[in-house]
């Protein structure tokens, strides 16, 4: 699972290194290019609800694998696009794809490990896919720029079909073979019922919130605009420009464990929530602080910032495992899920958007750059965005202690489907 995730997080932020290159070769402007991650990103959001419930249903095991496979397959079909059209039929795959990922990892993990390790074990996941990310920085920036962009895009969607395959034959073992008794059984529920508790629940809605905060503005962000930023306000190459994301990507390496060993440790996951949530939106608003171009530095320990906050997003889905009846853990996960990748949707576009009309037209094939100024206000959409996850985060009710969860009595009566 941990190979698995790697591997989408280099197809999900690897595109973000070679932004500047699609942008000349395909001739577009900044809001088309935008809509390159949020096509990805649109379809990620709209399957979570149901994957959940799939995966409660039918197994996340199986579904896993199959998310795994599509990723690769949209992979490759990017790698050989020579229209823009091909470009965005790939990315779409690859949002259906990914779609079916973590979530399942989720649920898999809740069947496999206690409740009072599981933060720590969504935080190993967790880990391995931001160590992938930064995998897509300098190392990843170098390739490209040595042997173009085409074939390691190509590798790396066929590697993904190969270890799909890994998946199904590893899960299928496992299931068979080491499932522990005390695991966290998945129950069929009337689904209009368990929706109807799920968007009553405050719970879900913070950590909805959490997740539109920390999440969507991190991968909608350095996925896509953060080497054009660094490149277009300081002049640096795109190799000295990777490695401010390499940095928020270290972050994002460090959040995950941290948040996972503290939460497990202090026996609550709210206190450390609120923490990064602050000092995430503390980090994006420094920029338009600075009239859009900090010094360096400033840039340096704001994207380290705004990378731990994203790793520690895994506190979402320990809220969920820990504080939801086990029936809903899916469904209710996959509905906290949504908030992140509402806000990676919303956040490219927006952000390219207000790069066109306040830059004039943004960066286009002319070469034009767009002033600090632009910057500035285009740095606002993911400091709001942030602001809604500081929200969440003090929003979250820690009901009950770790384990609690396992001895409630589900909320839905799955003979008569009342509440």
């Amino acid at each position: 699972m941990s190979l698995s995730y790697l591997l989408a997080f280099m197809q999900r932020t690897g595109p973000g290194v070679i932004s500047n290159t699609l942008q000349r070769q395909f001739h577009v402007t900044a809001a088309v290019l935008g809509t390159l991650s949020s096509i990805q990103y649109f379809l990620y959001m709209v399957m979570q609800i149901p994957v959940g419930i799939s995966g409660d249903k039918f197994g996340p095991e199986r579904l896993l694998a199959v998310g795994v496979l599509l990723d690769g397959t949209g992979t490759v079909i990017f790698s050989l696009a020579h229209t823009f059209a091909w470009l965005l039929a790939g990315r779409a795959i690859v949002g259906l794809g990914d779609s079916l990922i973590w979530v399942n990892i989720v649920l898999i993990l809740g069947r496999y490990f206690k409740p009072q390790v599981f933060g720590t074990m969504l935080a190993v996941t967790s880990t391995a896919g931001n160590f992938g990310a930064l995998l897509t920085t300098i190392p990843f920036a170098a390739l490209t720029m040595a042997i173009g962009w085409r074939l390691p895009f190509f590798s790396l969607g066929i590697a993904m079909v190969v270890v799909a395959a890994l998946n199904y034959v590893v899960l299928r073992y496992a299931k068979s073979h080491l499932l522990p008794k005390n695991e966290l059984h998945m129950e069929r529920t009337p689904v209009r019922a368990t929706l109807h508790v799920v968007v009553k629940d405050r719970n879900a809605w913070a950590t909805f919130a959490c997740h539109f905060g920390a999440v969507g503005t991190y991968i909608g962000f350095m996925g896509l605009w953060a080497v054009p930023y660094i490149i277009d306000t300081y002049h640096l190459s795109e190799m000295g420009s990777t490695v401010f994301t390499l940095i928020a990507f270290i972050g994002a390496l460090i959040g995950s464990p941290l948040a996972g060993m503290i939460s497990d440790r202090l026996g609550s996951r709210k206190r450390p929530y609120i923490v990064t949530q602050v000092l995430t939106t503390l980090a994006w608003l420094s920029v338009p602080l600075f009239g859009g171009k900090p010094p360096l530095i400033v840039v340096g320990i704001a994207f380290g910032l705004i990378g731990l906050g994203s790793g520690a997003s895994l506190l979402t889905f320990a809220v969920v495992r820990d504080q939801t009846p086990k029936r809903r853990v899916g469904i209710t996960s996959g509905f906290a899920n949504t908030g992140g990748f509402l806000s990676a949707v919303l956040l490219p576009v927006l952000y390219g958007t207000v790069l066109d009309m306040v830059g004039g037209n943004g960066r286009q094939s002319t070469g034009a750059h767009p002033h600090a100024f632009s910057f500035a206000l285009a740095f606002l959409v993911p400091t709001l965005f942030s602001a809604i996850g500081v929200v969440g985060s003090l929003s979250i009710k820690e009901r009950h202690a770790f384990g609690e969860q396992d001895e409630l009595e589900s909320d839905v009566d799955p003979s008569t489907g009342r509440v």
